[in-house]
């Protein structure tokens, strides 16, 4: 519902002109104070004939919103590459890069790190000899490939399957590099330690990875972050590792690795966020925490759970997925306070935690979710990443199509474009560009006491989600002077683009609507 004026001139007596022309003013007045088609509740209606009226309306508890933000309280810095995006190199063929703008939309969204090769590809992947079909491997007997057990269903489906042996056109790694120099975007390569293990090859599989950074080297390539492989404790896994076979590879990979590249940054992944348990990860840092840098656990959220109710039911937002049991149900905040603990038990409390594939798991949301609530839950989780200094978050995927017969759930993971071309931009892009301005940045400590409102704050840039469905006011009270005005964006359940939000601002306090289910970005000049 809107809220409405009666400022219409009647024909008739001066009397009723005069009313008019008093209510044109009292709307003028509180223009400052009101949004353009301002939504409520379903069914609800207001229309106020005061300022004061305004001001109680909002009053109410359920209305009004406070925020302090302690700009001399800091916290954690955020990673530059903190945004991060996965590419999955035979997916992204060279017509879909070049046709459809997708380097331009990555950019549009600030994205700050890409992941390469993908992720199953990864332990498939040989650098020197990438194949068409990212799910094969040209160690294996070349009579088995597509047939081998669960994976011959995973195929591309850009690219016809007469054609997987000649199509020369996928992402191959020099194309991925000039990519992430064009977007200034990190880069985060991916070894394979599962063609070693499984073929028995462990020194072959080290000499391939390191020839694969010296060839970096050589060309100039600045690769930071290498990952060791990619969830190795899978059932469906190209070689599924025991908890003790993972870290005696990645042991035996890491130790010629920082022998040479001491600056390499180091990824494991040693567990699935569906069973996190704390001695296991401690036991695995026993074995193999003098070559890590980094634990990343891939976590996506609710899957087979997602829904309306499940999203507002849980703030903040927890790990319970359909394989769950009650017992194992965690806040993400409690998943990583996990993971920080089981290290420091190990010996290692600095340990950095890096989430590599993150979303909006399949379920049946989509028949609920609109493009601007699925930005908005993704909005929380990467809100919920940045508080808890989970340093790098790569949403899987850009874009990803196997074959239509490989499981119905694999459409659902929602992108910043859309799944099919021509891969137009979603409300998440502009979700990624608002929530961007953290990167880089210095979070300092709010105060809110709603606990249906989500806040993380630098001293220049507030975000706030409101998980309420009614309309409310959001005052924030600021150590700072507020100079000029501040500017913001909202992307809400029922707006289908970006709305700019009118902000009033005064000395050390700004006040502004948030609406029904919406995630706002508060830009702050100081």
């Amino acid at each position: 519902m809107k809220i409405l004026l009666n400022t219409r001139f009647a024909q008739g007596t001066k009397s009723s002109k005069l009313r008019a022309l008093r209510a044109l003013v009292f709307k003028t007045a509180l223009a400052p104070f009101l949004l353009t088609a301002p939504v409520f509740a379903e069914g609800e209606a207001f229309e106020p004939t005061s300022k004061a009226q305004l001001d109680a309306f909002y009053s109410k508890p359920e209305r009004a919103v406070s925020i302090t933000v302690r700009t001399k309280e800091k916290l954690h810095t955020v990673n530059p590459a903190f945004l991060g995006i996965n590419l999955s190199y035979f997916n992204t063929t060279d017509d879909l890069w070049n046709s459809y703008g997708l380097q331009a939309k990555l950019k549009q969204a600030n994205v700050g790190a890409l992941r390469y090769p993908g992720g199953e590809e990864t332990s498939f992947f040989h650098w020197k000899h990438p194949g068409v079909n990212g799910y094969e491997d040209c160690w294996d007997d070349p009579s088995k490939h597509g047939i081998s057990p669960g994976r011959g269903r995973f195929q591309t489906s850009w690219v016809a399957p007469e054609k997987w042996n000649a199509n020369k056109s996928f992402m191959d790694f020099d194309e991925f590099m000039a990519t992430c120099i064009a977007l200034g975007a990190e880069p985060i390569v991916g070894l394979n330690l599962s063609s070693g293990k499984k073929h028995n090859r462990r020194a072959d599989g080290i000499a391939e990875a390191l020839e694969w950074m010296r060839c970096c080297k050589e060309k100039g390539y600045k690769v930071k972050y290498w990952f060791l492989d990619n969830e190795p404790w899978h059932h469906e896994a190209a070689h599924t590792f025991s908890h003790s076979e993972y870290a005696e590879e990645v042991l035996a990979y890491g130790k010629a690795i920082k022998a040479e590249f001491p600056d390499a940054k180091l990824i494991v992944n040693p567990t699935s966020s569906s069973k996190l348990h704390a001695d296991s990860i401690t036991q695995f840092m026993q074995c193999a925490s003098s070559v890590i840098d980094y634990i990343d656990v891939h976590w996506y959220w609710a899957w087979g759970k997602g829904s309306l109710e499940h999203w507002l039911a849980h703030t903040p937002l927890t790990n319970e997925d359909k394989w769950k049991t009650p017992e194992e149900i965690r806040t993400y905040a409690e998943d990583i306070a996990l993971i920080r603990g089981a290290a420091a038990k190990a010996g290692f409390p600095d340990i950095g935690i890096v989430a590599l594939e993150w979303n909006i798991a399949p379920s049946d949301w989509s028949q609920t979710f609109n493009q601007s609530l699925i930005a908005v839950i993704q909005a929380e989780l990467l809100m919920e990443f940045a508080a808890n200094n989970v340093e790098l978050t790569g949403l899987w995927p850009l874009i990803w199509q196997t074959s239509r017969e490989v499981w119905s759930e694999q459409d659902s993971f929602p992108s910043i474009v859309t799944s099919d071309p021509p891969f137009n931009e979603t409300l998440s892009l502009h979700m990624y560009r608002m929530l961007s301005g953290i990167a880089g940045k210095q979070l300092v400590k709010i105060e809110s006491h709603q606990d249906d409102v989500v806040v993380v704050a630098t001293a220049d840039l507030l975000l706030v989600i409101n998980k309420n469905p009614l309309r409310r006011r959001v005052t924030v009270s600021h150590d700072l002077p507020i100079l000029g005005n501040a500017t913001g964006e909202m992307v809400g359940m029922k707006h289908q683009i970006v709305q700019t939000i009118k902000i009033q601002t005064l000395e050390k306090q700004l006040c502004f609507f948030a609406e029904p289910f919406s995630f706002n970005a508060i830009r702050i000049s100081q």
